[in-house]
C-alpha cells in the first residue's frame, strides 16, 4: 500500500487546528461559492433557460439517485474507533457496487426524464451522460471520511477549489469552441472526476475495495441511517425541480433553478463546513466541546452565508439583472425567498453535524424526512399558483426544520435561545438593515450623476450594500469582544486582589 503523506495540521494543537479548520472551511466555501457561481453565469448568458432546465434536471436525478448508494459510510467510517482500515475496505467495496448499478438505473430512467423536457433535441445525451457523476461521487467518499478523520483541513478544502477551477477552465473551453451546452455537461461530469482524482492522488489512504461481513455489520446500522438522512436531503434538495419542470416545463424550471441555486450555494457552503471542521470536531467527542462548537459553528455560518444572504435579500431584484441578465427577472423575488431559505439550512447544518456523528442520526431522519415532505407537498400545491409563494413557504419550512434540530440539540448548548439571539439573530438583523441602507445611500449618492444607471451604478450598489452589511457585523462582534476582554480583565483584578 502506498505511503501516506503526512498532513501538518494533524500536528497542530487543538485551538490552533481549529482556527486552521475555519480557516481552510471558509476559503472552501467563498470558493465554491463564487467560483461555480460565476461559471453558471457564463453559461447563463450564453445557453438557451430551455437548456439550462435540462441540466439541471440531469443534475437533480444524479443527486437522487446517488442517495441510494448507502452514501452514510461516510457517517459510519469518521465513528470507528478501531480495524479503521478493513472498515474503509469495505466501504469502498459498496460503494463501488453501488455506484455501479445506480448508474445502469440512471440509464433505464433517462427515457422518462426525457420526456419531461421535450423542447431540447439532444436532452437524453445530456441527462445520460450526467449520470456518470453517481459512481465517482460515492467512491470519493471513502478517501474523504480518511481525511476527515486525520483533520487534513488543507487537503479537503484546496481540493474542491482546484476541482471547481479545473472542471470550469474544460468546460468554458468547449464553450468558446462552439459546444455550450457539451461543456455545460463536461463541467457537471468533470467536476467529479477532478474531486475523486484530488483527495486520493498521493494521499495514500483509497483502501483496496474487499467486503469483510464483519465490518459489514458493524457498518450497516449508522451508515443505513445516515444514508437515509441523505437521502432526504437529496430529495429536499433536487426531487423538487424535478417536479417543477414536470409542472410547468423546462422554462420556468429554470427560473426556479436560477433562484434554487442562490439557495444551494448557501447550502455548499454550510456543507464545506460541516464535512471539513464540524464533523471531524464532533467526532471526537471532546468534554465540553459540543456547547462550545454549537457556538461558533452559529457564528460562523451568520458571518459567512448570513452576510451573503443580507445582500442577496437587500439588492434581490438589481442583483438578478446585472448578474444573469434582463432575461432572468422573473427569478429574483423567487431567489430572495429561497436565500433565506438556505441560509436557515445552512444554520442546520451545525445541529445536523453534531447528531450525525453521536449516534443520532434516527432523531435527525425523523427531522429532514418530515422537511423533505412537506416541501414536496409545497412544490406540488403552490408551484402552478405562484412560484414566489412556493419559495415563501418553503423558506418557512426550512426556519421550522432548523428549529426542529436545533431542540434536538438543545442539551449539548444550554440556553440555546440566548444564543440563537447573539450568534444569529442580531448579526443578521444589523447585516440586513446595512444592506438596505448601503443601497439606498449609493442610489441617492449616484442619482442624477454619470454614474446613475447602467452597469457601473449596479455595481457601485451592490459593493456598498456590502460593504455596509460588513462592516456593521465587524461591529458587532468586535463590540462583544471588546466586552469579553474587559470581564476577564475585571475578573484577573479581583482575582489578584
Amino acid at each position: 500500500m502506498p505511503r501516506a503523506v503526512p498532513d501538518p495540521d494533524a500536528k497542530a494543537p487543538a485551538a490552533r487546528r481549529y482556527l486552521h479548520g475555519a480557516a481552510w472551511s471558509a476559503l472552501n466555501a467563498v470558493a465554491g461559492a463564487l467560483l461555480p457561481l460565476g461559471i453558471f453565469v457564463v453559461f447563463a448568458r450564453s445557453l438557451p433557460a430551455a437548456e439550462i432546465g435540462v441540466v439541471a434536471l440531469a443534475v437533480a436525478a444524479t443527486e437522487v439517485i446517488k442517495a441510494f448508494g448507502l452514501p452514510g459510510l461516510y457517517e459510519a467510517l469518521l465513528q470507528q474507533k478501531e480495524d479503521r482500515q478493513r472498515c474503509a475496505e469495505t466501504a469502498l467495496a459498496c460503494l463501488l457496487l453501488g455506484g455501479a448499478a445506480l448508474f445502469g438505473l440512471h440509464l433505464l430512467l433517462t427515457p422518462l426524464l426525457v420526456r419531461l423536457v421535450p423542447d431540447v433535441g439532444q436532452a437524453w445525451l445530456a441527462i445520460a451522460v450526467t449520470g456518470l457523476r453517481i459512481p465517482l461521487d460515492l467512491a470519493a467518499l471513502q478517501p474523504q471520511a480518511a481525511l476527515a478523520e486525520r483533520l487534513s483541513f488543507r487537503r479537503l478544502a484546496l481540493r474542491s477549489v482546484m476541482a471547481t477551477t479545473g472542471a470550469g477552465a474544460i468546460g468554458l473551453g468547449l464553450l468558446f469552441a462552439g459546444q455550450p451546452l457539451a461543456g455545460l455537461v463536461v463541467y457537471q461530469l468533470a467536476l467529479s472526476v477532478l474531486l475523486l482524482l484530488l483527495t486520493a492522488a498521493g494521499t495514500g489512504i483509497l483502501a483496496r475495495p474487499r467486503l469483510h461481513r464483519d465490518c459489514l455489520r458493524r457498518l450497516w446500522p449508522e451508515a443505513g441511517r445516515a444514508s437515509a438522512v441523505r437521502l432526504v436531503a437529496a430529495v429536499n434538495n433536487y426531487l423538487d425541480q424535478v417536479l417543477v419542470a414536470g409542472l410547468l416545463g423546462s422554462l420556468l424550471l429554470a427560473y426556479y433553478n436560477l433562484a434554487k441555486r442562490i439557495e444551494t450555494i448557501l447550502i455548499a457552503a454550510a456543507a464545506s463546513f460541516s464535512s471539513i471542521l464540524f464533523q471531524p470536531v464532533f467526532a471526537r467527542r471532546m468534554a465540553g466541546g459540543d456547547a462550545e462548537g454549537l457556538r461558533r459553528g452559529l457564528a460562523v455560518l451568520t458571518a459567512t452565508c448570513g452576510l451573503a444572504t443580507a445582500v442577496v435579500v437587500a439588492t434581490h431584484l438589481r442583483l438578478i439583472t446585472l448578474v444573469f441578465g434582463p432575461a432572468w427577472t422573473e427569478a429574483a423575488p423567487i431567489a430572495a425567498c429561497l436565500a433565506l431559505g438556505g441560509f436557515a439550512r445552512a444554520l442546520g447544518s451545525v445541529h445536523g453535524s453534531l447528531l450525525s456523528v453521536s449516534g443520532r442520526n434516527r432523531q435527525l431522519l425523523r427531522v429532514s424526512l418530515g422537511s423533505a415532505t412537506s416541501g414536496l407537498v409545497l412544490v406540488a400545491l403552490l408551484a402552478p399558483v405562484s412560484l414566489v409563494l412556493c419559495s415563501a413557504a418553503l423558506a418557512a419550512r426550512s426556519v421550522g426544520s432548523t428549529g426542529a434540530m436545533a431542540w434536538l440539540t438543545r442539551h449539548d448548548l444550554p440556553g440555546i435561545g440566548r444564543a440563537y439571539v447573539a450568534e444569529v439573530g442580531l448579526p443578521f438583523g444589523l447585516m440586513l438593515a446595512g444592506a438596505w441602507g448601503g443601497a439606498a445611500l449609493a442610489d441617492r449618492v449616484l442619482a442624477g450623476g454619470v454614474a446613475g444607471s447602467g452597469l457601473l451604478a449596479g455595481l457601485l450598489a451592490l459593493a456598498a450594500a456590502g460593504v455596509a452589511a460588513a462592516g456593521l457585523l465587524l461591529a458587532y462582534f468586535g463590540l462583544r469582544l471588546l466586552r469579553q476582554r474587559r470581564r476577564l480583565a475585571r475578573g484577573g483584578t479581583a482575582a489578584t486582589a
